[in-house]
């Protein structure tokens, strides 16, 4: 049995894509040199060099929503770049842009330190389809005075990289091929190819991505027995409540759920 669950989790990796957050995270963390390889392509640059890189990296926001970026970078410029590998058209909507941009802003600022000192950051959204929707390979979005078309030089940018479109004639073109690609022999880029080579056919990579498989399925499970479990104790202090027997503060202690939360049911079985 043990064999037969390595071999479907062997396969399972055999079939990620970068384009697959958790195989992102895991071929980009602390990856300097990849990360620099697909921002050059990108950014057209040839001269960026990245200093910094961290994937999944959380900023908490105390009084609103908090983000988590698939990767953090910095090059050597103290230019900042939010990069996001999104398979969902939901998930970049434009005002999505606006907040990550937003956020690198808040929290790059020290007190201080006088506007003029904000650094110039890029959200980049690498998205599996068209989002934008006017059949370009990459969109490049800048603030600009409406009147003259003069940019307006605030130090944000945005750019959408369509994975729906991959010409092999264009650096980006194959870029957006490996990302979307699977198999290491069937990749342009020796860079990348090594890369998921690494996790997909050699044994410590292997063992890498097992493990991490098998740490999402255990968190999987964990949630969704814990949700089970919130579920059932919901289903009985509604019970409770609808005998109309004993007081909120009996059922909250009874379900081992929050006061609060037995007063909301307490509000739906009244409706």
């Amino acid at each position: 049995m043990a064999d037969e669950e390595q071999q479907k989790n062997l396969q399972i990796i055999q079939n990620f894509r970068l384009m697959d957050d958790d195989f992102m995270n895991v071929c980009f963390s602390d990856n300097l040199s990849l990360t620099e390889f697909v921002l050059r392509i990108i950014m057209e640059r040839n001269d960026l060099h990245v200093v910094h890189v961290e994937t999944q990296k959380t900023f908490i926001n105390f009084l609103g929503r908090s983000v988590r970026f698939d990767i953090d970078a910095i090059d050597d410029a103290g230019v900042e770049y939010d990069i996001e590998f999104q398979q969902s058209s939901a998930n970049a909507d434009p005002r999505r842009a606006r907040y990550h941009s937003s956020v690198m802003d808040c929290n790059s600022l020290k007190k201080s330190q006088f506007f003029k000192d904000l650094r110039e950051s890029y959200v980049i959204f690498i998205t599996e389809r068209d989002v934008l929707g006017e059949g370009e390979p990459i969109y490049v979005i800048e603030r600009t005075i409406v009147k003259s078309g003069r940019l307006f030089g605030d130090g944000e940018h945005i750019i959408y990289v369509n994975c729906a479109h991959s010409d092999a004639a264009t650096e980006l073109g194959k870029l957006v091929h490996d990302l979307t690609c699977s198999n290491p022999d069937e990749m342009y880029f020796m860079q990348i190819a090594e890369v998921v080579r690494y996790f997909k056919e050699t044994e410590e990579g292997r063992e890498e991505m097992c493990k991490l498989l098998d740490d999402l399925i255990n968190e999987a499970v964990t949630e969704a027995v814990a949700e089970t479990t919130e579920n059932n104790r919901t289903a009985f202090a509604l019970n409770l409540l609808r005998r109309g027997t004993d007081t909120f503060d009996e059922i909250a202690e009874l379900t081992a759920l929050p006061l609060a939360k037995v007063q909301e049911l307490a509000a739906q079985v009244v409706g």
